[in-house]
């Protein structure tokens, strides 16, 4: 028994096909932070595959068929991802493009199989039943949203969210920058690939009217307009590419309208960067879920639970800089720096702005390539290691700005950073700085929080040193000393060396042991906090007055 008409369960199975598309661009370019304009190309390789293997195989099963074109999407989308890991922004939406031109161009001399003798793909019964064929699709696009969701909780899809924040702070986050966004492409490829498929078997015959390029550009316009990175985005996104030409069809306005209508509607969210219209209501439950909720991390003095001797710690995993030199260009920015850190106290890096701090944090970290002279973490020589293979030795850093992944929430965010891995000290270090409620969006917090859960994400997998760039930027005095005080116990609590660059002299004071000045790119003082910081040098270069 039929309860809606053949035409509008045409339709309903055109949006589940669509909303599948546009959850492949919200996995790309909303959660990965990729601009792709060839993820109908994905679809358009996906629907010839459906057709040619049905063509020489005429008893395969269409599910068969659809896992058999999500794999060889998988494999294309990989492998056009790891070509272009090291291509950013504009260029690689241009990569994207041409290759969305090169699909097109191969489609229209090739053309899909069936076309020239007429010969339509039918589903093998009982998907060639039109209602079947659409609670398929729906089944499929509600599957693979929540196998999309579960991804997205896993430590590789927490990765790319952070990528998407910022490459360089999940690279210091030990995260394989250029496997995550080769995987990520990878899936939303696959996603594409399936769409194409069911397209296949709705559509017998495939045209490739259906691919072009400036209808990849469409979807992209729609899906960033509705916030395709949610499932309730990508219905919205099917909804509207579904039925927004259907009204104009009815009031007897041109179809090409579309096209235009959801470019002026992606412009105006990318304008306004909160969100498609999806995203946007989802953030304003959540700001109405959390109304109430601490949004900062209330530091309190107390004496840390467990306290144990620095001098336990391992002295071996020092981190040495020995004859560090950068140079851009004909710049000197470091000079033959020497510095150790040990992994017993809290060392200060100070001077004047340009006097190259944070250019060592980076060079250290790997951010600077091929440095003069040596570091060494222990007896393990840096210069051969990547950003990522430093972290997970255990050399771990903060940002001069914050790199807090505001799509995450804290829960994920500790996830990421190994929570998994030690639970324990997970919990501990989440009550040394007192973080707020777990499931609190990150973008609810603060800036000075954020600051203080990036130093907390630091010291959850076993880190050896952590180099913390200006700590103390955005807080309170009271707040400030705080957490001098706390990172002045991270030696002893959590048996790892700090290294801090920070202006602020009276956090120095109460969190550093000792004292390394820089100016001009060249150490001119170093010892003891106190008495360094009288030094007539430091005075001088730095300070311009006594410190009081």
């Amino acid at each position: 028994m039929q309860f809606v008409s053949s035409y509008w369960i045409h339709l309903l199975t055109t949006i589940a096909v669509s909303a599948l598309l546009a959850r492949s661009i919200g996995l790309v370019t909303g959660r990965l932070g990729i601009i792709s304009l060839c993820q109908l190309s994905f679809a358009a390789i996906g629907g010839w595959v459906v057709s040619w293997v049905s063509a020489n195989n005429p008893s395969i099963s269409f599910i068969l068929l659809v896992f058999i074109a999500a794999a060889s999407t998988f494999l294309v989308g990989f492998i056009i991802g790891a070509a272009t890991q090291h291509i950013r922004g504009v260029e690689l939406a241009v990569v994207t493009l041409g290759f969305a031109t090169a699909i097109d161009l191969l489609f229209k001399r090739q053309g899909f199989p069936g076309a020239s003798t007429g010969s339509s793909f039918i589903p093998n019964a009982p998907f060639n039943d039109p209602q079947i064929f659409f609670l398929l699709s729906w089944i499929f696009l509600l599957t693979a949203s929540l196998l999309l969701t579960l991804f997205n909780k896993t430590n590789l899809g927490l990765g790319i969210a952070a990528i998407k924040s910022s490459e360089r702070a999940a690279a210091a986050l030990g995260i394989n920058v250029g496997m995550s966004k080769s995987f990520g492409f990878a899936v939303g490829a696959t996603i594409s690939g399936s769409a194409g498929a069911f397209m296949a078997g709705q559509y017998g015959l495939l045209s490739n009217e259906l691919f072009t390029p400036l209808a990849s550009m469409i979807v992209l316009a729609t899906a960033v307009l509705t916030g395709a990175s949610i499932l309730s985005g990508a219905l919205l996104a099917g909804a509207f590419a579904v039925l927004v030409p259907e009204a104009l069809r009815r009031l007897g306005l041109p179809l090409d309208l579309t096209g235009a209508l959801f470019a002026i509607g992606a412009f105006d969210v990318l304008r306004r960067g909160q969100g498609g219209i999806a995203e946007q209501l989802q953030a304003k439950l959540q700001n109405h879920k959390f109304k109430d909720a601490v949004k900062t991390c209330e530091l309190k003095l107390g004496s840390p639970a467990k306290q144990k001797s620095a001098e336990n710690n391992n002295v071996s995993d020092a981190l040495f800089i020995r004859n560090l030199s950068v140079a851009f260009s004909k710049n000197q920015i470091l000079k033959e720096v020497n510095l150790t850190v040990s992994t017993t106290g809290v060392h200060a890096l100070i001077g004047p702005n340009g006097a190259g701090k944070t250019t060592l944090i980076d060079a250290v970290t790997g951010f600077v390539g091929s440095p003069d002279g040596n570091m060494f973490l222990g007896a393990q020589k840096l210069s051969k290691m990547s950003v990522r293979q430093r972290s997970n030795f255990g050399l771990k850093r903060t940002f001069q700005h914050t790199k807090a992944i505001d799509a995450l929430t804290i829960e994920e965010y500790l996830k990421l950073t190994g929570e998994a891995k030690n639970p324990h000290k997970a919990k501990i270090v989440q009550e040394f700085f007192n973080l707020p409620n777990q499931k609190l969006p990150i973008r609810l917090l603060d800036g000075a929080s954020k600051r203080i859960l990036e130093i907390a994400g630091t010291l959850i997998n076993e880190p050896k040193i952590i180099l913390l760039d200006e700590p103390a930027a955005g807080l309170n005095e009271e707040d400030s000393l705080i957490l001098a005080k706390k990172i002045q116990q991270i030696p002893q609590m959590f048996g790892c060396g700090i290294l801090i660059v920070e202006h602020n002299i009276n956090f120095v004071k109460f969190a550093a042991t000792e004292v390394t000045v820089l100016d001009g790119g060249q150490v001119i003082a170093h010892g003891d906090t106190s008495e360094t910081l009288e030094n007539e040098n430091v005075i001088q270069a730095y300070l311009g007055s006594g410190i009081e």
